[in-house]
């Protein structure tokens, strides 16, 4: 027993030392990431988060409202690739409103803002904040997208569905498909290539944008489904994301076009919002989950078949932590949302991976 016993840690201490420096730094290399809280800086609870939208690892912006007596208020928070500060630099920081979407468009920062009721677009340059009013009132903004030489605001007035398009120097009004009832979201990739997500007479439909008309894009969606978010991609590619109801439950669905044909597939992920969907630095799609545990965000990655889940750090005494909304920033994955500690309202949370 005892020579046995020799023998087995002999061939330890070889297999130990047939592991080169470079070997051995692979494996330590192969952990994955894990997710690491960022400090935020304080907001009037609750606090409602919008949007994340990240220009590399350097820049990003979050926005959303806070609660004051005087209603919500508008919330800004810059990333300079280390910290968040909060923003009140901007037209009608301190007056009543929201802000919404952030899109980048060349070197400036365009922020949706409901201002008093009235809608209009926040430019950010290295001059400062300018803002581009919207050419008439909106009771419903439903959504906003812009991009070099185009932006859109979709919504409703008292005469209906509204799709507002602005070229740089003025709006105009473009009609969309007979039978469209409501338009839900709004993404582009270009001035001539933009989709929305819409109901119609007969359900749901994606429609396209050719740079002259809108027009029904023929996605063949899922029956009794919906659709959640159209993420469009500098390759062509295009991934649908939406929950779709059988057999008495909902799931979710996401939809992949790479030339002209769909693949649909249904991760196991219940039915988890997809909203805030994104392309990840590792290729793969990732969204934040309701999470099932009290302490701690939830977030999803699906690659393919595979679906892995991973959890952001513990926050000590919190009843909810809840991401909204997820960019790519660079090499890293960058998440904004609220976290309520027992015995306070939502404040803002914000949660890193790698980079």
């Amino acid at each position: 027993m005892n020579r046995l016993r020799t023998v087995v840690v002999c061939l330890v201490i070889a297999c130990a030392g047939a592991l080169s420096p470079t070997a051995a730094g692979a494996v330590a290399g192969a952990v994955p990431p894990r997710w690491s809280a960022l400090p935020v800086p304080a907001a009037v609870p609750p606090v409602h988060v919008a949007d994340l939208a990240a220009r590399g690892p350097g820049e990003a912006w979050a926005t959303g409202s806070e609660n004051v007596s005087e209603g919500p208020r508008p919330v800004l928070y810059g990333w300079n690739g280390s910290a968040w500060r909060r923003d009140s630099t901007f037209p009608g920081a301190g007056e009543p409103g929201r802000l919404g979407k952030v899109q980048f468009v060349g070197e400036e920062a365009w922020i949706f803002h409901l201002r008093d009721g009235a809608g209009e677009i926040l430019r950010r340059s290295a001059g400062g904040w300018s803002t581009v009013p919207l050419p008439r009132p909106l009771w419903v903004h439903q959504d906003f997208a812009a991009v070099p030489g185009a932006a859109w605001v979709v919504g409703e007035d008292d005469t209906g569905l509204k799709v507002l398009h602005y070229d740089g120097s003025r709006w105009t009004e473009q009609p969309t498909p007979e039978g469209v009832t409501f338009l839900m979201g709004i993404t582009a990739r270009s001035a001539d290539d933009a989709w929305a997500w819409a109901d119609t007479a007969t359900g749901p439909a994606v429609l396209r944008w050719d740079g002259a008309t809108w027009r029904d894009a023929k996605v063949p969606l899922p029956p009794n489904s919906n659709v959640q978010s159209v993420l469009l991609e500098p390759s062509g590619r295009v991934t649908i994301a939406g929950s779709q109801y059988a057999d008495g439950v909902n799931s979710t669905y996401l939809m992949t076009r790479t030339g002209s044909a769909w693949r649909t597939t249904r991760p196991p992920l219940g039915n988890a919002s997809t909203e805030a969907v994104v392309r990840g630095p590792d290729g793969a799609l990732w969204l934040p989950m309701r999470s099932d545990r009290a302490f701690q965000s939830k977030y999803a990655r699906v690659d393919g078949a595979r679906t892995t889940f991973s959890y952001g750090p513990q926050r000590t005494n919190a009843i909810e932590v809840q991401a909204r909304v997820l960019a790519r920033a660079g090499s890293a994955l960058l998440s904004f949302g609220t976290a309520e500690i027992y015995g306070s309202k939502p404040h803002p949370m914000s949660e890193r991976l790698g980079g």
